[in-house]
């Protein structure tokens, strides 16, 4: 019987026997909202010039990668001149490059040969902080105007004859106050990041047309659109309050010891990236094409604040509930199939009717996803994220199941942990997450001519690399390739969503379109075997399902290809499966 007519019928015969809740879709019109994009840590892809760190001449070296992979986009974490302190998100200058990563025609040739291949490329934004090294702080702190009024400056208070900062607000490097005295101004100016980041003046009208003058920079040298970064802090409560005590049990200099009422999700944060996004629509209006650019922005917040940023002209703001629990320093938990179905449908349940869902496992500040859920579990992950509709976000390497790399207190960069003690810095280290790319199983694994690199090589690289995957008939490449082909059918951009967990260990989605073979993906998230019947939780399945892609660890590679019946299907441990719904006229 014919799916459509299948769905007819149970349409007249109105059975409401299974109580689902089922998502219409969004249907894209627009290039990014069918995005795969792919997070470049620049610094970890690929070093061309042999110092052993990434630049801009690598990553244009290994742009197949992306086309072979399935990406659309690409995504580069930040580029621009900077002291490094923070791993570019200090920048000294936003238009030019550093040279460590090359030069601005470096750039340009790497637009270029993107496009030409069909990938679009778009940049990290920084607009909450600079360095203290650009040189509007270096006027600032020599209290040249314009300038001085481009940061946030406080003179403090006196107690007595005592002078101390004006609130007690913590910088979110667990460095203490966000406030730091700079002694030829006496005056403190405010740093939400690292003191050496200070923040940028947001209720300035001169600030907002200085970062527009860099928006129009990159339009003009062809990006796609941009990441900005750390959206819930550019602006501040202007009462100064205080902020109160949470009942965290950490350090006084820790961020969480206090609830960040004042510092974060301010209203006055959203109309500024609205600004922004008519600015970039102007732009191309202007230039009298119809490109369209892409923004999409950083915050790890509630959800309800996360949510609003759709409502200002975001077109995708990063779903991080896989990372964080709506707070930038509480780890999300995934201990069981509830816990990871929650997650999903959380967003589906906030997001507005006429928006493009973003889909994110992991990214460059926190362990990698791979540690974080084991290996095993990994896979599941991807074929979900990337078989809901929407942007999915893929993070350098993930796509090999790259996995933390051990580092000493020696070896270790990050200024998150730099800031605390050898003891306790690996709960505060992003560099296990940012080693690099293992390419294959030569020197440095292929990312570099060089033995050394700027952090060491996962030693797993022998074995964990992309030309061994793309060898071997079944590898995390492989499956995360073969899962975002996938995403190139009707039922994929058009079809309906119903998301369940059933006996407490399975995760299982279908997507479904009248006349279309369906998707249903199995997600088996606990160590035990067991056997389900679909039609007790999805209706109008056809009795067929043929299995398309199996997870690495499921012990069923052997089995794609193979047909199952949807009414018993034994889901092995941990076991993860795509199966496509046999039953248009057309199948093959």
């Amino acid at each position: 019987m014919m799916c459509a007519l299948q769905l007819l019928f149970l349409i007249l015969a109105a059975t409401a026997s299974i109580n689902a809740v089922t998502y219409d879709v969004t249907v894209p019109t627009e290039w990014w909202q069918e995005n795969v994009l792919y997070q470049l840590w620049v610094k970890s892809f690929k070093d061309s010039d042999g110092d052993g760190k990434g630049d801009l001449n690598g990553i244009k070296s290994k742009l197949s990668h992306f086309v072979d992979l399935g990406v659309t986009c690409i995504w580069l974490s930040p580029i621009y001149e900077s002291p490094m302190v923070d791993s570019g998100y200090d920048i000294s200058n936003y238009t030019s490059v550093g040279t460590n990563f090359g030069t601005l025609d470096d750039f340009d040739a790497l637009i270029a040969a993107a496009h030409e291949l069909g990938l679009k490329v778009i940049v990290d934004f920084v607009p909450n902080h600079t360095s203290e090294e650009h040189e509007w702080f270096v006027k600032a702190k020599q209290g040249i105007e314009p300038y001085y009024s481009y940061y946030v400056w406080n003179k403090g208070v006196y107690y007595g004859d005592y002078l101390s900062y004006p609130n007690n607000w913590l910088d979110i490097f667990n460095e203490g106050t966000v406030w730091e005295w700079v002694e030829e101004r006496e005056a403190y100016y405010l740093h939400q990041f690292g003191v050496h980041q200070p923040d940028l003046n947001w209720t300035n009208p001169l600030v907002m047309a200085e970062i527009k003058n860099v928006l129009t920079f990159w339009l003009d040298r062809g990006v796609d659109g941009f990441r900005i970064d750390a959206v819930p802090y550019f602006v501040e409560s202007s009462t100064l309050k205080n902020e109160s005590r949470s009942n965290v049990d950490v350090d006084s200099t820790n961020y969480l010891y206090l609830n960040h009422t004042q510092t974060k999700d301010q209203p006055e944060n959203y109309p500024i990236v609205k600004e922004w996004k008519e600015h970039i629509n102007n732009y191309a209006a202007a230039k009298g094409n119809d490109e369209v650019r892409f923004i999409c922005t950083e915050a790890v917040s509630d959800i309800e604040y996360v949510m609003k940023w759709y409502d200002y002209g975001d077109d995708v703001p990063f779903n991080f509930f896989f990372i964080r629990n709506g707070d930038i320093a509480i780890n999300v938990v995934l201990d069981t199939a509830q816990d990871i179905y929650n997650i999903f449908v959380k967003w589906l349940d906030h997001m507005p009717s006429d928006k493009t869902a973003n889909w994110l496992l992991g990214n460059h500040d926190i362990n990698r996803i791979a540690s974080r859920v084991g290996l095993y579990r990994t896979d599941g992950l991807h074929f979900i994220s990337l078989l809901l509709p929407g942007v999915f976000t893929m993070y350098n390497g993930d796509e090999l199941g790259m996995t933390d790399t051990y580092l000493t207190w020696e070896e270790t960069t990050d200024v998150r942990a730099c800031s605390t003690t050898n003891t306790t810095y690996t709960l505060y280290s992003r560099d296990p997450a940012r080693t690099p790319f293992q390419w294959d199983n030569t020197t440095s694994a292929g990312f570099s001519t060089n033995s050394t690199t700027y952090l060491k090589v996962n030693p797993n690289y022998v074995t964990v690399n992309l030309a061994a995957e793309k060898e071997a008939d079944f590898s995390h490449y492989k499956n995360i390739q073969k899962a975002i082909r996938l995403r190139d059918t009707t039922v994929w951009r058009e079809g309906t969503v119903d998301i369940e967990v059933i006996d407490d260990q399975i995760v299982a989605m279908a997507r479904q379109l009248d006349g279309e073979d369906p998707i249903v993906v199995l997600m088996n998230w606990e160590n035990s075997t067991t056997t389900i019947d679909l039609d007790d939780y999805f209706e109008n399945l056809p009795d067929t399902l043929e299995l398309v892609i199996a997870d690495m660890y499921s012990g069923l590679n052997d089995n794609v290809g193979d047909t199952y019946d949807k009414s018993s299907l034994e889901i092995p441990e941990h076991g993860s499966m795509v199966l496509l719904g046999v039953c248009s006229q057309n199948h093959h």
